[in-house]
């Protein structure tokens, strides 16, 4: 369970970086849609493991999993302005995209009892 739950964490890192340094342009809210992607996939696992296990689920499994949806949504949307050409928009919710996954990254500390 430890690695997988580790794994998680690493690709969050890598979701946050990412959400900073290329999450602005086209091509990286492409990229950014589908790392958020791999990581719900992988929080997805972890969520089943951790119900494998007989241990109850923390409370805020809801919200995280509905956090990084939202943030992938943003992503999406953020995509779609920018590729008709509403720049503003785009820049507006990739950063909204970014608050959320830094907000979901402090969420899943909490449940962790990182925090």
């Amino acid at each position: 369970m430890s690695i997988v739950l580790e794994i998680h964490l690493v690709i969050a890192y890598l979701v946050l970086l990412l959400a900073i340094f290329v999450g602005w342009v086209p091509m990286g809210r492409r990229v950014m849609v589908g790392i958020i992607g791999l990581q719900v996939v992988v929080g997805l696992i972890v969520a089943g493991m951790w119900g494998a296990s007989h241990r109850p689920l923390p409370p805020e499994i809801i919200a995280h999993i509905l956090g990084a949806i939202a943030a992938m949504l943003a992503y999406v949307f953020a995509r779609r302005f920018g590729d008709r050409g509403n720049k503003n928009a785009a820049l507006i919710l990739s950063a909204v995209g970014l608050l959320v996954i830094v907000g979901t990254i402090w969420l899943g500390f909490h449940m962790a009892g990182r925090v």
